[in-house]
Order: structure tokens, then C-alpha cells, then sequence
């Protein structure tokens, strides 16, 4: 089947997001308000892609409680193809203090990954490739996967004239480099934490001089590859070079969030389906901040309704 989307998240994940009027630490804090969604950055963007009506197709790996991840999967009316696993599909934890407006997440390590997986995913990304305009990589791997796997998919996509946008970091993210992909879109810390190691910064910190390292780093991969770099920040203006290789800066939403987790999905969605429609970068990068603030005041993980 042709998709406008395939979307690949090699970490796959059941999500439990739980509200508390107020989380106590040493004691029992109980709810009554709580859900379970299927998540992983993959899954959240490809939930999104479906709300704006288009044909997005996410490969992973099943494991121990896939039947449950499925099933959660349909409910969203999601295109879930897999390959097959026998280690835990992980579970993460959400933890909503509504008295102090924060947002707590507790994520669990993934288990290693049977042998032999990346190459049953390799075989189906091979296929689904064939039937595809646009290839989304996004979030980290679970361990185990034998190879360069996200490089190696990079390098097919782009030799089969795929646009590619990438969303994970380090040493997979600078070896995806030679391949020429056309959007690197992750936050500001994680592009810190693959270029300048020896700096530690959070999101919503300020440091100008090295925010000037980062901004030469993205001139430099714009011209010498012509990727264009997108990091977003937290709640200060998203940094990005448009298609004319400029850097400019674009001003996020001020609202109340109600869960924040996906946003940085959502974004990433939005921004994909303006370019996909032949929207210019700044454009995309206006919507995709649209749909990680719908996300972000809303309480299921990865949606913008």
C-alpha cells in the first residue's frame, strides 16, 4: 500500500500517564485518574500524521506484551508493521502533578533485542521503502541491534530519493551525516550532547556562547550537506536555518500545558506534512509548533485532538 509516510521508531513503548492532585514522596499517593496509551516517539508521530489525514505507516519491533502495544495501536486506527521479537516492549510513566503544574516522566531502559532483529526490520523497511515519499527515523534503539542500522536506512532512503528527517542524536545521528539526510530536527540539548560533549545545558537554559558553537555547527552541516538543522527549545523560540541556509529564530505558544510528553512528536509530525504539502521551511516550522502546543494541553501522549 502507498503511504505518504513511513515512520521508524526502533523503541517501542506502552505509556501510563497518571494524574495526582499532588505527588508525595514516601508515601502512598493514590489516583484515580489515569490512562494507557501506545507511545514511542514513533508511534506518537505517526498518530499525529494520521490526524491530519495522511497515510503514515510506523515499523518497529514486537516483544513480550505486543499483543496489548496492538491492540492499543488499533484503537488509534494506526498502520503498525513489525518484526519479530520476544524481549518486553518497555512500559513508561507519566506522573502529572496537577497542584504544582508539573510534569514528571519515568523511563524505562529497554531490554536487549533478540538476534537476528535488525535484520527481519531491514527486510521490511526495504519493502515498505518502495511505497513511500517521506522517511521519518525518529527516537533511540533498544539495544541490541547489530550495525549502523539508522545510517544504513538513511543511506537507502536517500539513494531511493526519499526526503529523510531525522530525530534521534549521537554517534547514529553523526554517521547519518554522509547520507545527506534533509531535516535534522532534535532539541537543543541533544544536539549539544552529540557536537560539544564536554557542555551540559537544559532545555530551558541560557548560554550564549555556546549557543553560538551550536548555530556555526548548523551553518557548517547546511553547507557542506545541505541539512537543514531544527532544534526546539522548550518554551524559548525554536533555532532553525531556512531554505536559504539563515538562521532565524520562531516564538512557541504560551499556554497552560496539560501533558508535554509527545510534543516534541507532535512537532516533528507537523513540520513533516507542511514540507510534504510544499510549504516552506519557516511555514513548517510555524505549524509544527502549532501541533506540539494542541499536544501539550491535551492529556494523551502524541495528539493534537
Amino acid at each position: 500500500m502507498k503511504s505518504d509516510f513511513l515512520v521508524v521508531c526502533l523503541n517501542p513503548t506502552i505509556q501510563k500517564t497518571i494524574i495526582l492532585n499532588e505527588l508525595n514522596e514516601n508515601e502512598v499517593n493514590r489516583s484515580s485518574e489515569y490512562r494507557t496509551d501506545a507511545s514511542g516517539k514513533g508511534v506518537n508521530v505517526t498518530r499525529v500524521l494520521s490526524q491530519l489525514s495522511s497515510e503514515a505507516v510506523h515499523l518497529t519491533q514486537s516483544g513480550y506484551g505486543s499483543d496489548y502495544f496492538t491492540k492499543l495501536t488499533n484503537e488509534d486506527n494506526l498502520d503498525l508493521v513489525t518484526a519479530s521479537n520476544t524481549s518486553p516492549i518497555r512500559t513508561c510513566t507519566t506522573l502529572i502533578n496537577t497542584k504544582r503544574s508539573t510534569v514528571t516522566e519515568i523511563v524505562e531502559e529497554s531490554l536487549p533485542v533478540d538476534k537476528g532483529t535488525g535484520k527481519l526490520i531491514m527486510g521490511l523497511y526495504k519493502k515498505l521503502l518502495n511505497n513511500t515519499n517521506n522517511v521519518i527515523i525518529s527516537g533511540s534503539k533498544a539495544p541490541g541491534f547489530e550495525g549502523p542500522i539508522f545510517p544504513e536506512m538513511v543511506k537507502l532512503a536517500k539513494t531511493a530519493g526519499k526526503t529523510v528527517t531525522l530525530d534521534y542524536r549521537g554517534e547514529d545521528l553523526i554517521n547519518s551525516f554522509f547520507y545527506k539526510p534533509d531535516i535534522v530536527k532534535i532539541n537543543f540539548p541533544e544536539f549539544v550532547s552529540t557536537f560539544f560533549p564536554d557542555y551540559s545545558i537544559g532545555e530551558h537554559e541560557i548560554n550564549t556562547e555556546l549557543k553560538k558553537l551550536v548555530i556555526d555547527k548548523m551553518l557548517e552541516l547546511f553547507e557542506v550537506s545541505g541539512i537543514k538543522t531544527i532544534l526546539t527549545r522548550g518554551t524559548m523560540p525554536v533555532l532553525f536555518i531556512d531554505d536559504n541556509g539563515i538562521i532565524q529564530e520562531e516564538k512557541v505558544h504560551k499556554i497552560k500545558p496539560v501533558n508535554t510528553i509527545g510534543s516534541g512528536d507532535a512537532f516533528t509530525a507537523g513540520l513533516a506534512y507542511k514540507l510534504d504539502q510544499g510549504s516552506g521551511l519557516k511555514d513548517a516550522v510555524e505549524f509544527g509548533i502549532e501541533c506540539g502546543s494542541k499536544n501539550a494541553a491535551l492529556l494523551k501522549p502524541g495528539v493534537i485532538r
